[in-house]
């Protein structure tokens, strides 16, 4: 019979390289402005799928980190792009938050954009949306928010189509991020955060006031899935900013 090591010999002799192990280099990656996240995932990676996911209908924090993201993307120069499912996108806010608008693309889906009604659900304006931006590049971030959109129909979107964007952006200098209720993308996804119990701390007056304002956010964090390193344990990172978002 023959050995083991014969096989491997005959092999490597035939198709040189063939059995060496397949290292994927560290992707280069987009800071957040968030302590915790930057320090633990070196930030968001480019040319991967990211998902960020929190509870539907609590605050966790994830508007703070898209608006922080979107900051320090525009500030390094790169264009951005917004896929808002809901419609619920506040320029004045981002720009008042040091987002530079003049390279942020935002796309409104829902319903009640433009004067008849859209043909295509929200959730599907979005991935057509989505899919149009990544196959046309040019994006440092593409952000598509999904967070308003009820689990179940989330739930419906098929695996491919998680897996065909994760394919399409590994060849591109672009962090595709979604902002869902759940983790969808499972395995398609480079990096998966999972955020909850956002806790505002005021400043002012001791009682709710107009004369009160947020001086930071605190909210856990925690990885559920990164091609960089080991899951880690949730974390409750303080983050200060003003103005900021739950």
């Amino acid at each position: 019979m023959t050995s083991v090591a014969v096989i491997r010999a005959q092999i490597k002799g035939r198709w040189p390289g063939v059995l060496s192990a397949y290292r994927r280099d560290a992707p280069e990656t987009f800071p957040t402005g968030v302590s915790i996240i930057d320090q633990q995932m070196r930030g968001i990676p480019q040319s991967e799928l990211t998902q960020v996911c929190m509870p539907a209908g609590t605050s966790s924090g994830k508007t703070t980190v898209l608006v922080s993201l979107m900051m320090q993307c525009t500030r390094r120069e790169h264009f951005c792009a917004l896929v808002d499912a809901s419609d619920c996108f506040d320029p004045a806010s981002m720009e008042a938050a040091g987002v530079d608008l003049a390279r942020l693309l935002w796309v409104r889906c829902g319903e009640r954009c433009g004067e008849k009604k859209r043909k295509l659900r929200p959730l599907e304006q979005a991935f057509k949306a989505a899919d149009i931006l990544v196959q046309t590049g040019g994006f440092g971030l593409i952000a598509v928010d999904l967070s308003n959109i009820e689990e179940r129909y989330i739930r419906k979107v098929p695996l491919t189509t998680w897996f065909r964007f994760a394919r399409v952006v590994e060849k591109m200098p672009t962090a595709l991020v979604f902002l869902t209720t759940y983790p969808a993308a499972q395995s398609c996804a480079g990096l998966t955060l999972h955020m909850a119990d956002a806790e505002p701390c005021w400043a002012g007056a001791s009682q709710p006031s107009h004369a009160q304002s947020l001086a930071e956010l605190k909210f856990e964090v925690e990885v559920g899935r990164s091609r960089l390193r080991k899951p880690v344990q949730s974390v409750r990172p303080k983050f200060t900013a003003a103005p900021v978002w739950a």
